[in-house]
């Protein structure tokens, strides 16, 4: 276990920094403080966790379910770092920037999701589904439909980002990318904390040995526009091929077991859900689970007296038990759960095999699939849930349709559009709605693209396809980078239905 960590934890950027005299925790520090301060990240406070426009501050957004993420984030690996400084795995400087950049990682993991979130993705998706195939061929065309087939794998290529659409890969264009400052290397992150950051490790393209069997590959981790950037990192840790690195294993923890605690909480809090009912109905289904174990562990039991208590709504001496001792009582068991079992399943987290370090077929596993299942049957598919999330699908698929002559035009009229003082395409004819749409366009992300588009050779055979593709993702970028409400108002105002 020599130098294991010493290794694993790289302050490599892809720009060295111009800050010289770092060490790895400075270097892990100035990464949180990099996230912490960008625009992207403060968007989240007006996007949803899982209810939308919602007017009670107490209820969680996006960012204050982030922040609880890191939090939990830092607290399983506070509590790891005290077993690996013990086993003489890590030094304690080590562990301390083990912590930082754990709870980056943390912060980030859904700094991509669009607006009202799984719905936006799906809008993104469907849109791209039923309609983009014919939008590449008319702008890839010049307006002849029948030179390209649907199957051309130009087409394919380029369009496979947008048919699996997903706030995963979209949160790297927007650390490595799109918050950019003065060059193109956006955040600069570490690859640590970036290679913690990622989840899912294919792109839409590329799928490892076939198998979508993995947890690891059910998801696009990464779009076609980042793969050399994902492709550094893993050349950066000697990974033969994609793997989950070991610290995202505690990201994924730390937002499994936050998300099914909260979305509980708020739900109560909104009054959707009666406590003591709920808490009655969640422990029998604990409880025909429970029954059935021949060999209780202590995991189990503490779990167990934890839902007795919530049940109840008093501990065993007849003091109250209120919701905070639910969770705080239950994230300490999980957490410790963690920890036990990233230690025993060291060698498989570093090589990058093990399924997840909370197994579904575990206690742990069983308690927060319960506390899922009970959210969906009960609180996602509420009226009001379902009225706001419609709203939004049809209003981002409704901005789509209002974009949708920048996604069809060819790339000589797009390149026009861009200039506002342009008039009329080459072939004489006015360019006016796709100029004022571009105008409400970051400027930022506009420099993305034309610095994208500048690396390709206009001579390519693909040029047209891959210029389609940097283009739908300046779009897509504009989209997933709206907050709910802004989503409500902008469609609102291009459909004529208010100023």
């Amino acid at each position: 276990m020599d130098n294991l960590y010493t290794k694993l934890l790289s302050f490599e950027r892809f720009r060295t920094s111009s800050v010289s005299d770092r060490n790895i925790i400075s270097e892990a520090e100035s990464d949180r403080g990099r996230l912490l301060f960008c625009a992207a990240f403060r968007r989240l406070q007006q996007k949803a966790q899982v209810f939308s426009m919602e007017p009670n501050a107490a209820v969680r957004s996006r960012l204050t379910h982030s922040l609880e993420v890191s939090q939990m984030g830092r607290y399983i690996a506070d509590q790891l770092s005290i077993k690996l400084i013990n086993l003489e795995w890590a030094t304690k400087d080590e562990c301390s920037a083990l912590v930082t950049f754990v709870e980056t990682a943390c912060l980030m993991h859904d700094i991509g999701n669009p607006p009202f979130g799984h719905f936006g993705e799906a809008a993104i998706s469907e849109w791209f589904r039923t309609k983009g195939c014919d939008k590449i061929i008319q702008a890839c065309s010049a307006g002849k439909s029948g030179a390209l087939g649907h199957d051309d794998p130009r087409i394919v290529n380029a369009l496979a980002d947008f048919l699996e659409f997903d706030g995963n890969p979209q949160g790297l264009r927007v650390v490595t990318r799109l918050q950019r400052n003065s060059d193109e290397f956006g955040l600069n992150l570490t690859k640590t904390t970036l290679a913690s950051y990622l989840k899912y490790v294919r792109s839409n393209l590329s799928i490892p040995n076939g198998d979508l069997n993995s947890p690891f590959l059910k998801k696009c981790g990464y779009f076609s526009t980042e793969a050399n950037i994902v492709s550094d990192i893993w050349k950066e840790f000697n990974y033969s091929k994609p793997q989950r690195f070991p610290l995202a294993y505690i990201m994924e923890a730390a937002d499994d077991i936050a998300y099914c605690i909260s979305d509980l909480e708020d739900s109560i809090e909104k009054g959707l859900l009666e406590k003591s009912l709920a808490f009655n109905e969640i422990y029998d289904e604990w409880y025909s689970y429970y029954s059935l174990l021949e060999k209780k562990c202590d995991v189990t039991n503490s779990i167990n007296e934890i839902l007795v208590f919530a049940k109840s709504g008093c501990r065993a001496n007849k003091d109250e038990f209120t919701y905070t001792d639910f969770r705080t009582s239950l994230n300490r068991v999980l957490v410790n759960y963690c920890v036990s079992q990233y230690i025993e399943n060291h060698e498989s987290i570093l090589s990058g095999t093990l399924i997840s370090i909370i197994p579904s077929n575990s206690s742990a596993g069983k308690i927060l699939d319960i506390l899922k299942s009970y959210c969906r049957s009960k609180v996602y598919c509420h009226e009001s849930v379902q009225k706001v999330e419609l709203a939004g699908y049809h209003a981002i698929y409704g901005l789509l349709e209002q974009f949708s002559c920048l996604i069809e035009c060819c790339a000589e009229r797009f390149s026009l559009s861009l200039d506002y003082s342009q008039n009329k395409d080459h072939n004489d004819v006015p360019i006016v709605i796709e100029k004022k749409i571009l105008s409400l366009f970051p400027k930022n992300y506009i420099k993305v693209y034309k610095d994208e588009l500048a690396k390709l050779v206009i001579t390519d055979n693909d040029y047209k396809f891959r210029e389609w593709n940097l283009r739908v993702h300046l779009i897509t970028d504009f989209l997933s980078g709206m907050t709910d409400d802004f989503v409500m108002k902008m469609y609102r105002t291009l459909s004529g239905m208010t100023l």
